[in-house]
């Protein structure tokens, strides 16, 4: 990918109208901010330092509400602007954070003794002045929020740049100097956030005081959630340096202190990506094309950067320490390589948790799992920088794992098929449409070649022998062989229809989209290359009687099956089948037969929930199916030919055992399929009623 192309794709997650600009003028303050840090602690030394570095983190504790306010602005005025949504004036926004300012500063002020005995600090000033900072910085982020949302960048990047970047450094330099100490850094904080605050309200400001100004809607769920989940978030990112200030000894502290602060170098640009990109996110509530383009070259941006940035700290750390704090810091080099990769880990479950929360998700609270992992693991094991580092970085590590997981569906999601919960809608609608055929068959293929269309004219005899009424759906998986051709005018229109995608998805995606599309009372699939013949066909279909099994399948293991293929094949179907055995103890012994007819109910609740694209899209149809209640499983003989066409290879059987564990993370990990549990369960007890 050339240049041109990378800086278009870069684009298209916000870097327009004034987007760039932003993203260097983040890049500025979080340089900014790290010199401040880098400055100051050369003059406070490692004992003082330590204590400033965990009173800011304290503060980015106490103010969860600043980034959450924001967050709910952004989105709310991005979707009032795309017309999905209204909202209160933000004149009553104003006032209602500047009044949940105001308190939130008292709160600070009545608890600072509490907080500078367990920092251990020898007086309560510097808290008491923190607490200033609350008020100002709550009325700015809502100004920030609504010009993000607009996506005006231009205000923002600019009291980004005079108040955090000039302000703050030159404000704390002197401050110290003048013998002010931790109280002249934590003063030059408060002031540079009034300029800051100053500046990015300015284009607002008619707004500000009339109550008829620009609309903006902050729902009560959004704003609890936006708090709920950035809280963790923060909370995840800041408690270690807050819990090395009280568990070590001072000077080990600041030391620690030292090594989070230049940890951050792999958190600088992953930290802008995510806060351009969640405009976008927010787009159709994160559930659109936009919002899932941002999320791959979001996620790809932060890895590389972060990663990039990590090792560069790993390799150089003593190099690091004595450009930026001095001999004086030697002793946080150890703790330097393990902490670049846990803020480069924290990058990318930001941009995670802003998606999430974007959707609306509960997913984004999982911030919180960290942040309770890491507590503990540091209140047991807290014996040096080095151990406290660690935690973290397994606590991070954990996160962005399952953060990533439960996204996994959107990142490699199929733009053919946008939304799979519109599945369910066309499948299935308990209003009492149920299918006006009495199967569909869908034969998804790939390169083929002329023996389709031969299998095809097969497969129609059949189901004329029946005396059924169907449907043939043929979906081309990014056939190159001119095989789709080959289907024009053997059957009328109205029984096959054909889908060409336009690249190689995977058979379990082109399954997907044909059987989205079915109007059978049961919908069914056989590969497409003729290795199961199409007389297989009747056999399985008079296995469904008068029962109604929820799947019937075919099986190769079966006793009265005839297989016959390579035998490195049935090595890898043995042993295959022996894994799944362990891992998912289902009863079916052959998950993987190219040959399933389903019950329309059980496919409308069952493949909105799937997301394998390939071959492992057999097994997790069992693995849901079973997870929702859908056990009454038939599995019939078959004749299996010997192989010419297969596309089964080396490469196809690890990705295969890639993805089967990945339905066993969703499954015993992550949950993913228990989110429609109880109401296929109802489902399932009115259809076994019905049957009484």
């Amino acid at each position: 990918m050339n240049s041109k192309v990378l800086l278009k794709r870069i684009a298209s997650i916000g870097l327009a109208r004034g987007g760039l600009g932003f993203f260097v003028a983040t890049g500025a303050l979080n340089v900014s901010s790290f010199l401040f840090h880098v400055v100051i602690s050369r003059l406070l030394g490692p004992s003082i330092y330590g204590a400033l570095g965990a009173l800011l983190n304290v503060l980015l504790i106490f103010s969860v509400p600043l980034g959450a306010i924001q967050a709910a602005v952004t989105r709310s005025e991005s979707a009032h602007l795309h017309g999905e949504g209204h909202g209160i004036g933000l004149y009553s926004v104003m006032m209602r954070v500047g009044l949940a300012g105001i308190i939130c500063t008292l709160v600070l002020i009545i608890f600072s003794p509490l907080v500078a005995g367990y920092l251990h600090l020898s007086s309560v000033e510097s808290t008491m002045i923190l607490a200033i900072w609350v008020l100002p910085a709550l009325i700015g982020a809502v100004a920030q929020g609504v010009l993000m949302g607009r996506l005006r960048f231009g205000p923002v990047s600019v009291a980004m740049l005079l108040g955090g970047v000039v302000g703050r450094l030159a404000l704390g330099i002197i401050l110290v100097e003048m013998g002010f100490g931790l109280v002249g850094a934590v003063a030059a904080s408060v002031l540079a956030q009034l300029i800051q605050t100053t500046i990015v309200c300015f284009p607002l400001a008619s707004e500000f005081v009339h109550s008829k100004g620009y609309s903006v809607g902050v729902g009560l769920r959004s704003g609890i959630l936006s708090i709920l989940a950035l809280g963790g978030y923060w909370v995840l990112g800041t408690e270690d340096t807050v819990l090395a200030r009280h568990f070590l000894p001072a000077h080990s502290a600041g030391l620690y202190a030292a090594a989070s602060t230049a940890g951050r170098i792999a958190f600088f640009l992953p930290s802008a990506i995510a806060l351009i990109a969640f405009p976008r996110f927010s787009r159709e509530g994160g559930r659109g094309e936009v919002a899932r383009s941002a999320l791959r070259w979001s996620l790809g941006s932060v890895s590389l950067l972060g990663l990039g940035a990590a090792l560069l700290l790993f390799l150089v750390p003593s190099f690091v320490v004595d450009i930026l704090f001095g001999s004086s810091f030697q002793g946080a080099v150890d703790a330097i390589r393990i902490l670049g990769f846990e803020w480069a880990g924290l990058g990318f479950s930001g941009v995670l948790i802003y998606f999430h929360l974007a959707r609306e998700s509960f997913d984004s609270l999982y911030g919180w799992v960290g942040a309770l992992l890491a507590f503990l693991g540091v209140e047991f094991f807290h014996g040096s920088t080095v151990i406290i580092a660690l935690v973290m970085l397994l606590s991070v590590g954990l996160v962005s794992s399952i953060l990533f997981g439960t996204a996994l569906h959107v990142v490699w999601g199929n733009p053919i098929c946008e939304d799979l919960g519109e599945i369910r809608k066309r499948l299935f609608d308990p209003s009492g449409d149920e299918g006006d055929l009495d199967i569909t068959l869908v034969i998804p293929y790939y390169n083929p070649g002329e023996a389709l269309s031969r299998h095809v004219s097969d497969l129609a005899k059949v189901l004329d022998s029946k005396r059924l009424t169907y449907e043939i759906i043929a979906v081309s998986d990014g056939s190159t062989d001119g095989s789709p051709s080959t289907l024009n005018g053997i059957l009328p229109a109205s029984i096959l229809s054909s889908v060409a995608l336009p690249r190689n998805y995977g058979k379990g995606q082109a399954l997907r989209i044909g059987l989205a599309q079915g109007r059978g009372r049961y919908l069914g699939f056989i590969d497409g290359d003729g290795d199961v013949p199409a007389s297989q066909l009747a056999d399985i279909i008079d296995l469904i009687g008068d029962d109604q099994p929820d799947i019937v399948t075919g099986s190769k293991r079966h006793p009265e099956s005839k297989v016959y293929y390579p035998p490195l094949r049935r090595i890898y179907s043995w042993g295959y089948q022996q894994l799944i055995r362990v891992l998912f103890h289902l009863t079916v012994k052959d998950t993987q037969a190219g040959l399933k007819i389903i019950r329309r109910e059980v496919l409308a609740q069952v493949l909105p929930l799937m997301v394998e694209k390939r071959f492992a899209f057999d097994l997790e149809l069992f693995v849901v199916a079973r997870r929702l209640g859908f056990t009454e499983v038939i599995e019939g003989p078959i004749v299996i030919q010997r192989r010419f066409t297969s596309t089964i290879s080396l490469k196809a059987v690890c990705g295969m055992i890639v993805d089967t564990f990945g339905i066993f993370y969703r499954l015993h990990v992550l949950h993913y399929y228990d989110k429609d549990i109880r109401k296929v369960g109802i489902a399932s007890d009115l259809r076994l009623e019905a049957r009484d």
